[in-house]
């Protein structure tokens, strides 16, 4: 008797939990049963439900409360994989790098079952993402954001930060990365000696990810240089080089912004290089693609010939090249910082990796695009 009753309310407590998943799974059903006007509205009420735009593509429920999730994954046992981004992952012109997660790496379906089976999900606005209108004067415009990043952290089920992936990942490397997460979880917990285990495990990956780029180095030629930290203010072209994929989006609007301004130092040649030698490496799900597809030229509009086919090729090396800068120096840089005891908790990691890394310091409201020495003789 005493059994069936802790069975009943064990099992009542996990309706409780996944009932928000559950809303979603069935709403998800009736969008793609509808067509036309009702479906767009039920597509919008999707994306409400979920906490995240494109939830059509992903069937993804996150909440924003970090208590809840907390709360969730101590009762679940599962990590929670936190989202850090600029804007919100709700709006469609969040910054770049989430919006390249939502198509490319959340639409996967192998990858969207890992992360609705094995974790909580859970994102956090930075800060608000900066936009700019372009208005031709004619009618037409074009929107877009101009700099920002996002990064995933993982959580153990009670709130203790085990590891950070800085920016866009490959559809392979990011469920790979989802894998290696959920079996280090499992590897600490309940352990007296979790701490020595997770800094063995950083250093391991640290090894790994010097080890890949003396690999690539040796296979293209291209030598990393050393250099040395300088005090400069931070610009916006500087966060936004940081990436290939972000540079392709984020720059051309830079770069037409100000007079006489410079591009961070890139080599974009180097990174060309790097994403042609890695982009055999990087495939997308039919659901990414559709999605891109729909993104770039309409619901039911068809590309113009070798369009998408070269909209591909292009997409597919700059992630590339993303993947390789993001796992050899960025994350590189995270597993250091582990392996030195120098990360006490989650809100030190996220500002440090948003200042050191991603070059967005909270000291620069302005985020590197409005100097108090450069005159553009526009009233502010």
């Amino acid at each position: 008797m005493f059994r069936s009753l802790t069975l009943a309310i064990s099992l009542l407590l996990t309706a409780g939990l996944f009932a928000d998943q559950l809303a979603v799974d069935e709403l998800h059903a009736r969008v793609l049963e509808a067509t036309g006007a009702e479906r767009v509205a039920l597509e919008a009420q999707l994306d409400k439900a979920c906490a995240q735009k494109d939830c059509v593509a992903s069937r993804l429920y996150w909440t924003t409360d970090a208590e809840e999730a907390k709360r969730v994954a101590q009762q679940t046992g599962k990590p929670i994989l936190a989202l850090y981004v600029l804007g919100r992952l709700d709006e469609e012109l969040s910054c770049a790098n989430s919006r390249f997660f939502r198509t490319t790496l959340y639409s996967d379906k192998t990858i969207a079952s890992l992360m609705r089976d094995d974790f909580v999900l859970y994102w956090h606005s930075v800060r608000p993402v900066p936009k700019i209108t372009i208005d031709f004067g004619d009618g037409r415009k074009i929107q877009q954001t101009i700099t920002g990043n996002s990064a995933h952290f993982l959580l153990s089920p009670d709130g203790a930060v085990l590891d950070a992936l800085p920016g866009l990942y490959s559809p392979a490397e990011f469920r790979a990365q989802l894998v290696k997460w959920t079996e280090l979880n499992r590897r600490i917990a309940g352990r007296e000696d979790a701490d020595a285990v997770l800094r063995r495990y950083h250093q391991q990956q640290f090894d790994e990810a010097k080890a890949r780029w003396m690999a690539v180095s040796r296979e293209t030629g291209i030598r990393a240089v050393s250099s040395r930290k300088s005090s400069a203010p931070i610009t916006a072209e500087a966060a936004t080089a940081i990436t290939a994929s972000k540079a392709m989006v984020d720059r051309p609007v830079l770069a037409a912004m100000k007079l006489a301004a410079t591009l961070r130092s890139v080599q974009p040649t180097e990174w060309e290089t790097i994403g042609a030698y890695e982009a055999e490496t990087v495939r997308f799900s039919p659901a990414a693609i559709e999605l891109i597809r729909k993104k770039q030229f309409g619901d039911d509009a068809q590309p113009p010939r070798g369009a998408m086919e070269a909209l591909l090729m292009n997409l597919k090396s700059s992630v590339a090249a993303d993947t390789i800068f993001n796992e050899c120096e960025l994350h590189a840089a995270v597993h250091s910082w582990f392996v030195r005891g120098e990360v006490p908790d989650l809100a030190s990691l996220s500002k440090r990796v948003y200042d050191e890394l991603f070059l967005t310091p909270d000291s620069d409201p302005w985020l590197g695009l409005k100097s108090p020495t450069i005159f553009n003789a526009i009233s502010n």
